[in-house]
């Protein structure tokens, strides 16, 4: 191992398990603050800016539980999952499940909720950049064709059951002048989040959309699509139906490409 890559591994050590004695050999002085106190300050501002990231990736969840009880999560999140990824984008990925083992969930059995629609939402915004099929797409297809297509659907896309009215106290939460809101819960109701150019768009859907959704989501064709909303409408509206849900999904840019 070269001398840096020593330094390197022995000041990342220092910061993860810092030593009773801060006074190190290697870090110098160098006329300014004592080695102590700068080694001090890189201890206390690493944590901070994980602190930090968890704050900006689930801003509904701080304003929900308020700054003191959100730090203390913070730093039990940071202790029980140790960052080993190179971009802080995937540090906060875990919070949801962590925040179910947590003593105070059961007062607050929403929040699990809240952070993993919080995330999707951080996923859908960041997801890969991939070019869309549209309806002129479609339109050179042969109708015999049509049974086997199988669908791309966009990297951005984002799919949850929420149980509570996990989206309303978001949007409380998270206005510029948060608003208070009551969480209820009800019937899982299935949610889409998406990345529409740059902006993060999400709604609720109809039960025959979600199965139809999530069949081509899982690898089905149009021809399985349509035998999944058989469940759902009448053999003779199929069609027109179908083929009403795809133009929305393209139109939404919800699919990649078409195969």
């Amino acid at each position: 191992m070269s001398r840096l890559a020593d330094l390197q591994q022995t000041f990342q050590q220092c910061l993860l398990n810092p030593p009773d004695d801060l006074t190190q050999p290697w870090v110098r002085a160098g006329g300014r603050a004592s080695p102590a106190r700068q080694l001090s300050a890189y201890i206390h501002a690493y944590p901070a800016r994980l602190k930090e990231v968890l704050g900006n990736d689930y801003p509904a969840v701080l304003m929900a539980i308020g700054n003191d009880a959100f730090d203390q999560l913070a730093q039990s999140y940071l202790d029980a999952h140790p960052s080993h990824f190179f971009s802080l984008r995937d540090f906060g990925g875990r919070l949801a499940e962590f925040i179910e083992t947590q003593a105070g969930h059961r007062e607050r059995p929403w929040l699990v909720e809240l952070a993993r629609f919080e995330w999707a939402l951080g996923r859908a915004f960041d997801a890969t950049d991939t070019p869309v099929a549209g309806i002129a797409d479609m339109a050179a297809i042969a109708p015999q064709d049509w049974p086997g297509l199988r669908f791309d659907i966009h990297p951005s896309l984002q799919r949850l059951d929420l149980a509570w009215n996990t989206v309303t106290l978001w949007s409380a939460l998270t206005a510029e002048e948060p608003t208070p809101a009551t969480a209820n819960a009800g019937e899982p109701v299935p949610w889409l989040i998406w990345r529409e150019q740059l902006s993060t768009r999400f709604r609720s859907l109809e039960s025959d959309e979600q199965a139809a959704l999530d069949c081509l989501r899982g690898g089905g064709d149009f021809g399985e699509l349509c035998d999944q909303l058989t469940v759902f409408v009448n053999a003779d509206a199929v069609p027109m139906r179908a083929a009403s849900l795809l133009k929305g999904w393209l139109e939404q840019g919800l699919v990649s490409s078409i195969r």
